[in-house]
This record gives structure tokens, sequence and C-alpha cells, in this order.
């Protein structure tokens, strides 16, 4: 577990963990940072484990799955973290996210009156809307679930976990081109 992250979240998230880790098949990318659930890989799939978030342009692409689990909160750049794995994602690939983000609904707007935080907290980057940027970047959410993680400090509570996709190719129309005779 990477040292800047609070301890009491290893074991608040190790289920989630274990679930997200599960639904991984083919060729896995697992962008590091836990170790409890790589037991849970498939024989059959060939894992690739990153030991730091600096060997992401280093391994080759093309993967079926990417498993990011509390990844996001160490890069400063979100969107360009995204467009990296978005790069190393075969055409029918998916990415599995478990990551902190912003509070939503009555309680999120009304703490965004008193501004995001913008600047590194504890040298974690929190606070941001983690499924708006995975859109942004031209993929396509498919599963969403937000939660809270009670046992943290509360920028680190609002937690999402997410399946996206790229978009699938739009089904072309009856050719029209032809001539009558």
């Amino acid at each position: 577990m990477p040292s800047k992250l609070p301890p009491e979240l290893a074991p608040a998230l190790r289920a989630r963990r274990r679930e997200l880790a599960a639904q991984a098949t083919g060729r896995v990318l697992d962008l590091g940072g836990w170790t409890d659930h790589a037991d849970v890989y498939r024989e059959s799939d060939e894992v690739t484990k990153l030991d730091s978030l600096d060997e992401l342009g280093e391994s080759a692409g093309d993967f079926d799955t990417i498993v990011s689990m509390v990844r996001t909160p160490l890069v400063a750049d979100l969107d360009r973290f995204i467009r990296a794995l978005v790069a190393q994602l075969g055409d029918d690939g998916h990415i599995l996210f478990l990551e902190p983000t912003i509070r939503t609904g009555r309680v999120g707007q009304l703490l965004a009156l008193g501004g995001r935080l913008s600047k590194p907290l504890m040298g974690l980057h929190l606070d941001r809307d983690v499924p708006h940027v995975i859109r942004r970047n031209g993929l396509f959410v498919t599963d969403l679930h937000r939660f809270e993680v009670p046992s943290v400090s509360a920028p680190l509570r609002p937690f999402v976990e997410a399946r996206c996709r790229r978009p699938t190719a739009e089904v072309a129309g009856p050719d029209t081109s032809a001539e009558v005779s």
C-alpha cells in the first residue's frame, strides 16, 4: 500500500478490491499499490503489475482490462493519467476504477460553495470528479457505484467504483449510395 494513503483505508476497501480484481479478464494491467487482491486473478489471465505509476508508459499496450485502485490521488494531472490508460487499452477492453471522488448531491453542492480543494492534501490530489474526467477523455462508463468509507478522514470518504470502456462503433445505416436502374 502506498505510504501516502491512510492505513485505515486498506481494511475498509479490501473486499471491494478483491471483487473488482475478480472482474478482470484476459491481458490485465494492474496499476499496483495493493497486493491483497493478486490471488483473485484467474490463472488464465496474463497479469502485468506495475510497481510505480512512472512505469505506465513503459508497458506494451492493448490490455483487455486495466485495474486502477486508489491511484488517482497520486497523480497531479488526472486528464493526462486517464489518457495514458486509454492509450494502453485494447479496442474491446475495460478499465476498472476504485477511486476517491467528489461528493455529489446536496451535500456536494453545499461543500462546493466553500470551494474545492485546490492543493494536494497530505500529498494526495483529492476532491476531483473522477467519473466526469473519465467521460471527458472518451470512455463510456457502463457501471458506476458511489459509496462512502466512514473510517477515514472526510476528504477521502466519497468513493466511486466504475467500469469503463471505449464507446462502441455506431451501427452503419443502409447503403443508400447505390444507383437504381
